[in-house]
């Protein structure tokens, strides 16, 4: 079957808008079938970017048309888990906004549901498929700087607008969820196994919010540092450490803004590679309509998911507890 994904938005979010909408009309393989707007601007915006795609009023109404095979879910952080499980029970694949869940439960749950279902479901790191990551796996895969040690990765940046959903923690935000889950990711693609214990220490607003929050995964090889921030300048690093080496990249996360490089130093050998902002949000939507109509599980599947709220829930555990160590 080669004809394009129909997939349905839940909401006019700003990803959605400047990120997910875009990209469709950059491929063939998608096609957006429809958005859940409430009206005003968004849907005049919408219209403007989409202008075939079929408007809701609601998300159940998105979900109950029969023409629309997946959804695209880029809602606040603590409506991930829910509205993946009612498109689920509507019979649509689902593409969820980073972070899928904060916590191990939602996360196993969603993918139990997927799996009993035949659907197939994939987190929105859109960085995963950036040309820059996939070399650093092939780096990482092939040994070049020997068995990791340490790694550390830091994504910061100033939230100031209070109504931002990424910091209202009611709505599941926070540094971890907003920024610092891509830290989580990258650590773990840097480790092989998963982790096994994670202690972290944090700031926390009167919502529950954290506005800071510095981390420690460990894995069974060495250990994972992470450092996430919604109230400071904006930062960005990743360094992996090995035994013969180090890898830094200055962009790994946001190298879709304006390219990014690859640094490796091997004893007194230093190599860098660079790479152009490409299209990360077309390259997921790709993947996700390949994965449905190839019947596979898509690269940012069940097993990242799992993973990555596995880690993100122990992570905040422990910054509630004041940095006691949990166990994963």
């Amino acid at each position: 079957m080669n004809e394009p994904l129909r997939l349905g938005i839940l909401g006019a979010a700003r990803i959605a808008l400047g990120g997910i909408i875009p990209a469709a009309g950059r491929t063939e393989k998608v096609e957006v079938a429809g958005v859940a707007t409430r009206g005003g601007n968004k849907s005049r915006e919408v219209r403007e970017i989409a202008s075939e795609a079929d408007l809701f009023e609601d998300y159940d109404s998105l979900l109950e048309d029969p023409d629309v095979e997946a959804v695209y879910i880029p809602l606040p952080n603590a409506m991930h888990v829910e509205w993946t499980l009612k498109a689920i029970e509507a019979g649509k694949h689902v593409l969820c906004e980073k972070p899928f869940a904060l916590e191990a439960k939602g996360a196993a749950q969603a993918v139990e549901a997927a799996e009993k279902s035949g659907l197939k479901i994939m987190e929105g790191f859109m960085f995963r498929l950036h040309p820059q990551t996939l070399r650093l796996r092939e780096l990482l895969s092939e040994g070049t700087v020997g068995e990791v040690r340490q790694v550390v990765a830091e994504f910061g940046h100033r939230l100031d607008d209070p109504e931002d959903v990424r910091g209202i923690g009611s709505l599941g935000g926070g540094s971890l969820g907003d920024v610092g889950c891509y830290c989580v990711s990258a650590l773990r693609l840097a480790f092989d196994p998963e982790p096994h214990r994670a202690s972290a220490f944090a700031r926390f607003d009167e919502e529950g919010a954290d506005r800071e929050l510095a981390g420690l995964l460990e894995f069974d090889s060495g250990f994972g540092i992470l450092s996430s921030s919604i109230s400071s300048a904006r930062r960005e690093r990743l360094e992996i450490v090995g035994t013969e080496g180090t890898i830094s990249l200055d962009a790994p996360f946001r190298a879709d803004k304006a390219g990014g490089k690859i640094e490796i130093v091997r004893g007194d050998e230093r190599d860098t590679e660079g790479f152009e902002a490409a299209d990360p949000y077309r390259a997921e939507l790709q993947e996700f309509a390949s994965a449905i109509r190839e019947d596979r599980e898509p690269a940012v599947g069940p097993r990242e998911i799992l993973g990555n709220a596995r880690a993100i829930g122990a992570l905040l555990d422990s910054a509630r507890q004041g940095g006691h160590a949990q166990n994963l």
